[in-house]
C-alpha cells in the first residue's frame, strides 16, 4: 500500500477517535449539568427508587392530620404495592415484618433490586420502626435513605427496591 493511504488512514481513525472522545465528553457534561442539586434542608433527595420511574406512585395522605390527644397515631397495616402486581395489606400486630427475597421473609420479593434480607418494620416498645439489614440497594422512608431505625407514622412510604410499602391507620 503506498504510504500515501496509510496516512490517511491513520489520520481518519484519529480524527473518529476524537470525535467519540468529544461526544463522550459533552454526554457526561449534559448529565453532571442535569442532575438534581443536592438535597436541601427541609427537602428530601430523590432516591434510585424515584428515579428508575418503575414503581407505583402512591398519593400520601397529610401527615400532620392527628389524633383527638394531639399525637400522631400509630399506624396499623401496610399495604405493599408490588411492581406490576395486586396490592396486599399487612396488619401490624406486634410481629415483626421483614422484606426480602429469601423464603423466610415475611415478604417475598423477587426483585433483583431487593437483598436477600432487605429490611425489617419493628416494634420498639414505644412505637413502630423501619430498619434497614444491610442490603446493598439500600431502604428509603419518604424517599430519604434510612440509616438507623426509623420511626413510620401513618402517610409514610418505604421504597424496598421497585417495591412501594405504603403506611396506613
Amino acid at each position: 500500500m503506498p504510504p500515501i493511504i496509510l496516512t490517511l488512514l491513520q489520520a481518519l481513525f484519529l480524527l473518529l477517535l476524537y470525535v467519540f472522545v468529544a461526544r463522550a465528553v459533552r454526554v457526561i457534561l449534559r448529565d453532571v449539568r442535569t442532575a438534581a442539586p443536592p438535597a436541601r434542608a427541609g427537602r428530601p433527595a430523590r432516591s434510585p427508587l424515584a428515579a428508575r420511574g418503575s414503581a407505583p406512585v402512591v398519593p400520601r395522605p397529610d401527615r400532620r392530620r392527628r389524633g383527638r390527644s394531639g399525637a400522631t397515631p400509630a399506624p396499623g397495616e401496610l399495604v405493599v404495592h408490588l411492581a406490576g402486581g395486586r396490592p396486599r395489606v399487612l396488619r401490624l400486630d406486634g410481629d415483626d415484618i421483614t422484606f426480602g427475597r429469601t423464603s423466610s421473609a415475611t415478604v417475598v420479593l423477587d426483585d433483583p433490586y431487593v437483598s436477600d434480607r432487605h429490611a425489617r418494620i419493628s416494634h420498639d416498645g414505644r412505637q413502630w420502626v423501619v430498619s434497614d439489614l444491610g442490603s446493598t440497594n439500600g431502604t428509603f422512608l419518604n424517599q430519604v435513605k434510612v440509616t438507623a431505625p426509623t420511626p413510620i407514622a401513618p402517610g409514610d412510604q418505604l421504597g424496598v427496591g421497585r417495591t412501594v410499602v405504603e403506611v396506613r391507620r
